[in-house]
């Protein structure tokens, strides 16, 4: 039923994710199909919602929902597609990736695209963070390292850190390079960054790591042990 198909779901990370470990499970094939999030869709054409999920998109776009009825999901999660489409000019696949900033999910036999979005936000000049030099610290491994964060830290916000960084003597930086010494992970949202759950940051690093970088992935707690 699904084969050669373009499909809908809203967080679409989870379902897909879902169907592709029980046919993992049972032995069978993926299927030959495109798909979209309505969740992510949602998020470039109603900007400064203070939520997403289904119920409250249906309920400022005037949707009739039954929800958690599967025939009803379903039908509101394609009603508040075609409306997004339609207030975002998207009138083919092709135009998703330019006017909706999401990139089409694939799944094949052999494997999968997920499909996600990229965060739009302006670099923040880094250069701009002046540390206190009393409290340099040339015992920290930070010290005179290049450092860089993704995702969300949960025991403080980026820029604390960053100060932190700063003040020990370190170097931050916005992006990963081969000059790069330590990346920081805190929380992803796979919603945003895709299924695998790791940002660009993280691919790139990782990568790296791989042509014989000796650049460093830790994690939050891991972080705040050598601060």
């Amino acid at each position: 039923m699904i084969e050669n198909k373009f499909l809908l779901a809203h967080n679409a990370g989870f379902d897909f994710s879902v169907l592709r470990w029980t046919l993992d499970y049972y032995n069978l094939d993926f299927p030959e199909l495109q798909y979209a999030c309505s969740y992510i869709i949602s998020k470039k054409v109603w900007q400064g919602l203070p939520a997403y999920d289904l119920k409250t998109l249906c309920q400022i776009n005037k949707i009739n929902l039954k929800h958690h009825k599967a025939e009803s999901d379903s039908k509101a999660c394609a009603e508040l597609t075609i409306k997004a489409l339609e207030l975002s000019g998207t009138n083919s696949i092709e135009e998703f990736p330019d006017k909706l900033k999401t990139s089409i999910g694939r799944l094949y036999n052999g494997g999968y695209n997920p499909s996600n979005t990229k965060r739009e936000y302006k670099a923040k000049d880094l250069s701009k963070i002046v540390g206190d030099p009393s409290k340099h610290n040339i015992e920290s491994v930070f010290h005179g390292r290049t450092v860089v964060f993704t995702g969300t830290l949960s025991s403080m916000i980026r820029s604390e850190a960053q100060q932190i960084i700063t003040d020990i003597g370190g170097i931050n930086a916005n992006s990963i390079t081969k000059n790069t010494d330590f990346l920081v992970v805190g929380h992803q949202d796979y919603r945003i960054v895709g299924e695998d759950g790791m940002s660009s940051k993280q691919e790139k690093a990782i990568k790296l790591i791989e042509k014989g970088s000796e650049l460093e992935i830790v994690s939050e707690s891991e972080f705040l042990k050598s601060i």
